[in-house]
């Protein structure tokens, strides 16, 4: 009974594991998409205020909501390169 118990142990911890694993590979997946989504979005600005240089471009530094709500401001995602995983 005892060593029944100590498989069943070590099985629900190996399935903790590889589930907090997929946990951490989907949260760095999903920060890393929304990243290049911003890097896009700002270089995208870039190209039409090169386009448009007449006409300024309303908001042309505001990032999505989800990226203010992790902390990334405009100063540092120009000035610094991000590593998540």
């Amino acid at each position: 009974m005892r060593l029944q118990d100590q498989q069943l142990a070590r099985q629900l911890m190996r399935l903790r594991s590889d589930i907090n694993k997929l946990k951490i590979e989907q949260t760095c997946h999903l920060h890393q998409r929304m990243l290049n989504d911003a890097t896009y979005e700002l270089e995208e600005r870039d190209e039409l205020a090169d386009l448009f240089c007449d006409f300024p471009l309303v908001n042309s530094f505001s990032l999505s909501t989800p990226l203010k709500l992790i902390g990334v401001t405009k100063m540092n995602i120009n000035s610094r390169r991000f590593s998540l995983c």
